[in-house]
């Protein structure tokens, strides 16, 4: 019992740090290029809505920790 306690606080701290390192990931709907497909004409392109065209997103618990934009 105390070893799996042990083992949550260590693997909380660790994304705690890396959340930290890196805030930030790939928008997975654009993919990082910041343009999205369009629904109706697949050939032309708009800017993201949900990275609004930054092309990444922050992670879970970045904003928490104050270390997101």
């Amino acid at each position: 019992m105390t070893i799996l306690l042990i083992l949550a606080a260590v693997l909380v701290v660790g994304y705690l740090i890396s959340i930290r390192v890196h805030p930030f990931t790939t928008c997975r709907r654009c993919n990082g290029t910041n343009r999205h497909k369009g629904a109706i004409y697949s050939y032309s392109f708009r800017r993201c809505r949900r990275c609004k065209g930054t092309g990444r997103k922050e992670r879970f618990g970045a904003r928490v920790f104050g270390t997101g934009e």
